[in-house]
């Protein structure tokens, strides 16, 4: 079969190039630095907690940029913004009006959509107005992505997946510079169950090397012009094109070959024809958002809450360019999704010319260069010590393509650019995902990066300095370092072994104010000890970000009590210094029975609060606020709780929230009131609850409107 060699340039074929910086920590190889006797690490309560509205911090950074020097490209008469709270164009009163606000398009469920304003409006002083307001959270342009050139694509064979040395158009290769595919091949191929989402051109579906691994949409009926699911897009069997607002995945071979090309380096069917892809079993889910001059930035984001409404966890975006786009980071910061990105093909260092939005400083963003079948840096490929992430095979990378009449035996091409490298890479972390159902995002990528192929080309380079390597990511163990695996349950038991297993990590989601407890207990003749990071560390292979531990020297009986400073997540690492053996970690969350105070460091305040002095309240004090964002949130261990407050003529409305269920009570009265009991709930499963305290901004029926104010006077717990 004779294949036409093709002269093709976007991101590696195709691409949508933004700028930025993005850090990531270099991974530590050091050992683990000698801890003992370290300091505890405690918290502490204010009295007055202030916090910052990040909302002026974004709108800043969006004006500065948008009236930089440099043209931007964008959308005309459109804008996207995200609104604070459950505020909408209605909020914004007679300014809807002057700016001509029309054809309002929500773009996911945290408030943000695309609006149209005047013709006779200039861009600038739409942004201005509308980012001044208090009830917008942000406003920028509709920015616009178009195809971007690269190199001639010189190169063909396909060698990324097992590279024996073998001459790629005069150039030999360099055995073993490949993914380690048939390592990994020996576990899994994949699972047919998951699902990659590829956001890109279309895809043609009906390719015979693709066809059958095309995710369905089981809740559709197709052809029958319903939105049977109902999810706002009729007919959607198996994907969605956000170009056209159609159902159309793949329009003709010219406009989307790119999305055809990347579909088959993840998951070409294993059929005897054509190629094969990394994991051939898995399925496609096709979002096109790009069309043939490029995509806007509304429809990727379109592209990418339809992919999380579907529970998809990774997602191939061979695209890059254009601008610095805070809806755009917003939206990839919430899909819950591994973001695989290509770092760009201008053959800079992204460190110091970021291309988004492989570039955005996100720690679920997997940026991916190209190199070539010697194992050098593609002389085309961007790269960046902090902002680049690993490298995968990305020249002369054979992979289906569409067809220019109705015969498919040479249905195939070679194409070039970090576009390729990134399917490979997802490719790899479909495998791992497979084989470990359970991994988070974070996980996976850290599977990832700590399974790389060195190089010595890649040094300072990027990230890992490393190559991908399939046969080693699926076998890495994700609880030897940060970020670990998630914490289930209440206890676990397991093993340790100073010599060959040292580290047994857990992450653990806490709240602000968040009582911790967490004790170990281990074999006769061994000593382990017990560590609590928080989220500045990269590795508990350093003493950098201990925020709690317990070091009892010749044995393996350690406990701490921590209160979490701020919400995050935070790494319980298990460590052995000496011996081998079994051990049993257990860890309570929240506070126990009891009554506690306003002033209690266990109460998570956030927004501003202030404590008001009253001989007559509990503690003769209690925490009072009027501020929009204000909440308070008690994390407690029992079945019952009781929260009491101040009636008076000033106070309104607050929100109760236990465990996710909502319900208002008014602090109003004519006369106050002291120890008032707003809130009991018993009969609860025991273990961990969460009650929310909160302003609603809201005055009881019978009260003035200015009496909007909320209170905590305590919280008891009951057994």
């Amino acid at each position: 079969m004779r294949i036409p060699k093709k002269i093709i340039g976007v991101c590696g074929a195709l691409g949508l190039l933004f700028g930025g910086t993005t850090t990531f920590a270099q991974i530590s190889e050091n050992a683990l630095a000698a801890v003992k006797n370290e300091k505890k690490v405690t918290g502490h309560m204010q009295e007055h907690v202030l916090q910052i509205d990040s909302s002026t911090v974004k709108k800043g950074k969006i004006l500065t940029y948008f009236e930089s020097a440099t043209p931007k490209k964008y959308k005309e008469n459109e804008v996207i913004v995200k609104f604070k709270n459950n505020y909408s164009t209605k909020s914004l009163g007679a300014l809807s009006t002057t700016l001509g606000l029309t054809n309002t398009r929500e773009l996911n469920k945290e408030g943000t959509h695309v609006i149209k304003f005047s013709k006779n409006k200039k861009m600038a002083d739409v942004l201005q107005e509308l980012n001044a307001s208090s009830n917008i959270e942000y406003a920028e342009p509709n920015y616009v992505y178009k195809p971007t050139a690269v190199t001639d694509p010189l190169y063909s064979e396909l060698w990324g997946l097992k590279n024996t040395g073998q001459e790629i158009l005069g150039q030999v290769g360099k055995k073993g510079i490949d993914i380690n595919a048939e390592a990994a091949w020996a576990k899994t191929k994949g699972s047919s169950s998951l699902v990659i989402g590829v956001i890109d051109t279309g895809i043609d579906i009906n390719h015979p090397d693709l066809k059958d691994n095309i995710w369905v949409n089981t809740g559709e009926i197709p052809n029958d012009g319903i939105d049977n699911d109902k999810n706002g897009y009729i007919d959607d069997v198996n994907g969605w094109n956000f170009y056209d607002k159609n159902n159309r995945l793949f329009i003709r071979g010219e406009e989307d070959f790119h999305g055809t090309h990347v579909a088959g380096t993840i998951a070409a069917k294993a059929n005897n024809i054509g190629v094969i892809g990394i994991a051939p079993n898995v399925k496609i889910m096709p979002l096109k958002f790009i069309g043939p001059w490029g995509g806007y930035e509304a429809d990727a984001i379109a592209a990418i809450e339809y992919a999380k409404s579907k529970g998809v966890k990774i997602l191939n975006n061979s695209w890059g360019g254009g601008e610095n786009a805070q809806a755009l980071k917003d939206a990839i910061k919430n899909s819950g999704a591994l973001f695989i990105a290509a770092a760009g093909n201008d053959g800079m260092n992204a460190d110091t010319y970021p291309m988004y939005p492989a570039a955005y400083d996100l720690p679920n963003i997997l940026s991916v260069a190209a190199l070539n079948n010697t194992g050098n840096l593609s002389f085309f490929s961007n790269f960046g010590v902090k902002s680049v992430d690993v490298a995968a095979p990305g020249e002369g990378i054979l992979s289906t393509f569409p067809i220019w009449d109705k015969d498919y035996s040479n249905a195939y091409e070679y194409l070039d650019g970090t576009s390729m490298a990134t399917p490979h890479v997802s490719g790899v972390a479909a495998l791992v995902k497979s084989v470990n159902p359970t991994y988070t995002p974070a996980q996976i990528k850290d599977a990832i990066m700590r399974s790389t192929t060195k190089l010595s080309s890649l040094t300072g380079k990027v990230a890992t300095g490393g190559l991908v390597n399939a046969g080693k990511a699926i076998y890495f163990e994700a609880d030897s370092d940060i970020p670990g695996i998630a914490w289930k349950g209440e206890s676990i038991s397991t093993t340790l072994d100073a010599s060959k297993d040292k580290n047994d990590v857990y992450s653990i989601k806490l709240l602000k104010g968040e009582k911790l407890k967490a004790a170990l207990t281990g074999d006769t003749g061994t000593d382990f000890d017990l560590y609590l990071y928080n989220d500045t560390a990269t590795t508990v292979n350093s003493s950098n970000g201990i925020a709690a531990h317990s070091e009892t020297t010749n044995t393996s009986n350690e406990s701490f009590i921590f209160t979490a400073p701020k919400t995050g997540t935070y790494y319980l690492d298990a460590y052995a210094y000496s011996g081998s053996g079994k051990y049993t970690l257990s860890v309570t969350e929240g506070i126990g029975t009891g009554t506690y105070e306003n002033t209690s460091p266990y109460f998570g305040y956030e927004g501003t609060w202030n404590k008001i002095s009253d001989g007559s309240a509990s503690a003769s004090s209690y925490t009072s606020t009027n501020q929009t964002g204000s909440t308070v949130k008690i994390v407690f261990n029992g079945t019952g709780v009781s929260y009491k407050a101040i009636k008076n003529d000033k106070q309104g409305i607050v929100k109760v929230t236990l465990d996710g269920k909502s319900a208002n009570y008014s602090l109003y009265a004519a006369t106050p009131k002291y120890k008032e009991e707003i809130f009991n709930k018993t009969g609860l499963p025991a273990g961990k609850h969460v009650l929310t305290i909160e302003w609603t901004g809201q005055a009881d029926p019978v009260a003035r409107k200015t009496s909007t104010e909320v209170n905590v006077d305590s919280v008891s717990v009951l057994k």
